[in-house]
């Protein structure tokens, strides 16, 4: 089951964005992880919360969260449970909560065959998006989606991250429905597997496909060929290392730590390692381990019997479980309590866990990839963090570099943005002052805070058709809204956060005081006040 969040403006749907397990914030705080450009939003106004299908909205407004639950109107100050079909103010925007079944059947046609065709060559083309370009089809298969780990990227509302695959099988060519939201029609009829020849009718969302056969002259042949791993959106050179880096990694079933900053898209290079590898037809499972309650940590990630504590009404999957067979993405393994990290430590090393309430233990089979903005080696000497956990989760590594350091990918990454955020039917151009206005910028908040930057602009620009100089608005990423943002779903204290956030921008500035206190939006004396309240030393 897939959950998702509609903003709409108007009644018109301006961008969807899926709830993953664990916490979404939102406000207009520009660290959050939805961040809504409105004057009547707090900068961070509430926290959603997934719990497998259950999903809480937890308020964090002193003037109260605004909601529609079953047509009746009520302003939520504490917390809530959501449901299909509810809606939540913001602003002059409207978020409708939607409940999507991913796993509902679609009636399967196939073309049963007594022998094996003879070899053929078989291309897609998409007429509409693409004109005059092929995708080669091969074995392998090829993948079609919405999302960046694709082989082909469609800028399609209606289409899936993962929507559709192609490929050969007994020399014919085979689509299959790889667990779409909307589904995927041939001559109009809705199938989860079938055999197409060329020139079938194939329809995903609002994208039209056509297979091409190698005797069909009559298409251009600028053919594009599979490449062996999906690309992460940039081309410079420390991306192209990322990007050998998990080539190399993919095919091994080694745990793998992903590190980086905030916001720098490690669950993208986590999903990119899982669906590159040997298990890619198997389940991606991600969880934020900062976004998680301590008190429900445990369940979440092993799972619960029924009674094992209060509220536990019937026996309950955890991550582990849902993983099996496929890969377990836990994101800020930094913030995993001390007191759980043995647990972990025992599932990596033996395979075995053992869920809340439960005397029996039991096998599970996952790639298990890990990700934090921390420096854990710190974290170890600190004794904060265990070091034989620590050492199995660095099998393998990955850095990856911030967005100031990539160089020409910030125009990439515009682009990418701006197919994947202007509303369907709307064309939006972007001036040549903006796009430099956004070249020159340092990007604290990484990726994350262009996406976010980018969004704000889409919505509150001041023409219809174009995002000028004045629509592209930078919002400070002080050392009160990092601390105010991570404090809304981490357990550490405030003075943590805060030293934190003054250590990695020092870390970031090569220790340079001056340009950390002016990144963190406070003065130099501050800076040195703060060096000496935390004993940091530079």
């Amino acid at each position: 089951m897939r959950l998702l969040l509609d903003l709409c403006f108007e009644g018109k749907s301006l961008l969807s964005r899926e709830l993953g397990r664990g916490s979404t914030i939102v406000g207009c705080n520009p660290e959050c992880d939805l961040c809504i450009p409105q004057g009547e939003i707090e900068p961070v106004q509430f926290i959603l919360r997934r719990e497998n299908l259950k999903l809480w909205l937890k308020n964090r407004s002193e003037s109260g969260t605004r909601i529609t639950c079953g047509g009746v109107d009520e302003v939520i100050t504490d917390e809530c449970r959501l449901a299909d079909g509810d809606s939540i103010v913001l602003g002059n925007l409207v978020g409708h909560v939607r409940f999507v079944d991913s796993d509902s059947p679609g009636q399967t046609e196939t073309l049963h065959r007594t022998a094996t065709a003879p070899e053929k060559k078989y291309s897609i083309c998409l007429p509409e998006q693409f004109p005059g370009e092929l995708w080669e089809l091969h074995g392998e298969g090829t993948r079609l989606g919405s999302g960046p780990g694709m082989d082909i990227v469609l800028g399609d509302a209606y289409v899936s991250s993962q929507h559709v695959e192609f490929f050969i099988r007994d020399g014919h060519c085979v689509l299959r429905d790889l667990g779409s939201r909307n589904g995927v029609f041939v001559g109009g009829k809705k199938v989860s597997e079938a055999e197409v020849e060329p020139g079938a009718d194939i329809q995903v969302g609002k994208t039209r496909i056509v297979i091409v056969g190698e005797s069909e002259a009559r298409v251009p042949k600028v053919v594009r060929k599979r490449e062996g791993v999906p690309s992460l959106i940039g081309s410079s050179a420390p991306m192209r290392r990322v990007l050998h880096m998990i080539e190399r990694m993919a095919p091994h079933d080694a745990p793998v730590l992903i590190m980086g900053e905030t916001g720098t898209g490690k669950e993208v290079v986590a999903r990119l390692l899982a669906t590159s590898g040997t298990r890619a037809r198997q389940s991606f499972v991600p969880i934020n381990c900062g976004g998680l309650p301590r008190n429900l940590m445990e369940s979440e990630l092993f799972g619960h019997e029924k009674g094992a504590f209060t509220g536990a009404v019937s026996q309950k999957r955890g991550a582990f479980e849902e993983a099996d067979g496929g890969t377990l993405f836990l994101d800020e393994v930094g913030e995993l309590p001390l007191e759980m990290q043995p647990q972990l430590l025992r599932a990596l090393e033996n395979g075995e866990i053992r869920r809340v309430g439960s005397t029996r233990s039991f096998g599970v089979n996952v790639r298990f990839i890990a990700a934090t903005n921390r420096t854990l080696e710190k974290e170890v000497a600190e004794g904060r963090f265990r070091e034989d956990l620590f050492h199995r989760l660095h099998v393998l590594a990955i850095q990856l570099p911030p967005l100031r350091e990539r160089g020409g990918d910030v125009d990439e990454l515009i682009a990418f943005f701006m197919n994947d955020l202007v509303p369907l039917g709307d064309e939006v151009e972007m001036s040549k002052e903006a796009r430099d206005k956004l070249r020159a910028y340092r990007w604290p908040g990484n990726i994350r805070e262009l996406r976010n930057v980018l969004q704000r602009a889409i919505l509150m620009r001041e023409s219809p058709g174009i995002i000028g100089e004045e629509d592209i608005e930078f919002i400070p990423s002080t050392l009160v809204t990092r601390t105010e943002s991570l404090s809304a779903m981490g357990s550490r204290t405030l003075a943590d956060l805060e030293k934190e956030a003054i250590v990695n921008e020092l870390a970031r500035h090569g220790g340079n005081k001056k340009e950390a206190a002016a990144a963190l939006g406070v003065s130099r004396s501050t800076i040195h006040r703060k060096l000496d309240e935390y004993g940091i030393e530079v």
